[in-house]
């Protein structure tokens, strides 16, 4: 009597996974092929690359004894600074049951690191995907006061001895507008099979968090007022547009997807406007005790910027067995006028402006069971 109630909350479990994982019933069977679901297995490799790339403007006070005065200037500064992967070959594993998948990637090529981990519900019309991304390397910097021809003027590069870290989680959702004839993840996933070419006006939202910090006795934390950790957070909304291009289906014929072949070409763009977009910059000094503590925090409201999502895909499906290539852009970019502690002052207009971007090259290899 005791196993009933177990027995009834599995078979109930069952059911809320099969529901949300299985068939929908908008679909037209005669444009999607929807196999009952499956517990999935994949292989994946991917090339990839990242990048981050931040200014800020601002103005100091400069001064100096010509031998009969002290002469004063109020001169321009630049700090500009970036940090890129090199061209990153990773390996990793997905698993999932139906329109559920779970992915992580580790680097195995390159310097630094680069790791990358995701959960994904992806149906026919509707999707969501979490992703996490951890890249750990060095700073270049650029360091300018004044103009050429200044007394003032100097200019100063280097890289940091310790690397910097840029973490990001970013919720990525999706909705299809056409829910009949087009499936978004025929191409990138073997779960659902488009039979003939459709598209579909897309309505996408993104939310990112991510902080970005450098060792705070780094020279380039000096120059910014001793500011070495940067936490964001950024909304978006937008539209575009979907296609499936299908030059190849055929029906399976038999039990288990036998005689099943398809080949799904996607193409998708998605333009998203940046609504809420805030960026907190936190400065910290070394104590008598020897550590860092904070003593400035900074927060910017930046300004409305259109962002944008872009992906190319292609995937070929054997009975159970299928192949995805597909080519990724995330791009987001930041900007707005920002606070640093510069001696006993707080400058309160510093133009601060900067871009991160992601690009990828990823195979996957996989198998429904």
């Amino acid at each position: 009597m005791l196993l009933a109630p177990a027995r009834a909350q599995e078979r109930g479990f069952r059911a809320f996974i099969d529901r949300i994982a299985g068939p929908s019933p908008e679909l037209d069977p005669e444009a999607i092929y929807q196999p009952r679901p499956r517990f999935h297995f994949a292989l994946t490799g991917d090339v990839r690359a990242a990048v981050m790339k931040e200014e800020k403007r601002f103005e100091v006070g400069v001064g100096h004894f010509d031998g009969y005065n002290i002469v004063q200037d109020i001169v321009p500064a630049r700090i500009a600074s970036s940090m890129a992967s090199d061209i990153d070959w990773g390996v990793g594993i997905q698993a999932g049951y139906g329109n559920l998948g779970l992915s992580l990637s580790k680097k195995i090529k390159g310097k630094g690191k680069d790791d990358y981990f995701s959960f994904d519900y992806v149906a026919a019309g509707f999707g969501v995907q979490v992703q996490y991304f951890n890249l750990l390397q060095p700073v270049t910097y650029q360091y300018t006061v004044g103009d050429e021809g200044h007394w003032a003027y100097m200019d100063q590069t280097g890289t940091t001895e310790n690397p910097g870290n840029l973490r990001t989680f970013i919720v990525d959702a999706f909705y299809a507008f056409n829910r009949r004839t087009f499936a978004y993840s025929a191409a990138y996933k073997g779960n659902l099979f488009q039979r003939r070419s459709a598209g579909s006006w897309m309505f996408g939202s993104k939310l990112i968090l991510g902080d970005y910090g450098i060792d705070p006795s780094e020279p380039i934390a000096g120059w910014a007022g001793q500011q070495s950790l940067q936490t964001s957070a950024q909304v978006a909304f937008g539209g575009g547009y979907s296609f499936n291009l299908v030059p190849y289906h055929r029906q399976p014929t038999g039990d288990r997807d036998k005689g099943l072949r398809n080949v799904t070409i996607n193409a998708t763009f998605l333009p998203m406007v940046t609504l809420f977009n805030q960026f907190t910059s936190k400065a910290f000094r070394q104590g008598e005790d020897g550590k860092y503590h904070e003593f400035h925090k900074s927060v910017m409201n930046g300004k409305l910027l259109v962002n944008y999502v872009a992906r190319v895909g292609i995937g070929w499906s054997y009975d159970l067995f299928t192949a995805n290539l597909s080519v990724s852009m995330d791009s987001f970019s930041y900007k707005g006028n920002s606070e640093m502690s510069v001696g006993d002052f707080i400058a309160d207009k510093v133009a601060t402006s900067g871009r991160v971007a992601r690009y990828s090259l990823a195979l996957r290899l996989g198998k429904r069971f």
